[in-house]
């Protein structure tokens, strides 16, 4: 599942020239939150770096998410996109992760005998 998400959200970040409107000014940061932490959510999930909620799962798919999540961004500035790479985006990118990684720290703190 997470491969096929990730894939999905590499497509939907590098789409040409794609913009999102909303009735609330910049609803592209909720987004970018929104999705990266899902993408962080299904990376814990996979389970790829130890048991589901074991924190060194969590912490390495912390990791690796903050890694991405700018890298991310920083490659939508390659001109033939049409896209614009921003800051504040990487941070909202980062907010995501931060917020799965926390969430997921939270439900194996209280899961723990």
């Amino acid at each position: 599942m997470f491969v096929l998400y990730a894939l999905a959200l590499l497509v939907a970040t590098h789409w040409p020239k794609l913009s999102i409107q909303g009735p609330i000014e910049r609803p592209d940061l909720f987004i970018h939150a929104g999705a990266f932490g899902l993408w962080t959510l299904l990376l814990v999930a996979s389970g790829f770096f130890g048991r589901v909620l074991a924190r060194r799962n969590i912490l390495i798919s912390g990791a690796i998410g903050a890694v991405y999540a700018p890298l991310d961004e920083v490659s939508q500035s390659i001109p033939i996109l049409g896209r614009v790479a921003a800051v504040d985006d990487a941070l909202a990118n980062l907010l995501g992760v931060s917020l799965a990684v926390g969430a997921c720290l939270g439900i194996s703190a209280v899961r723990r005998p």
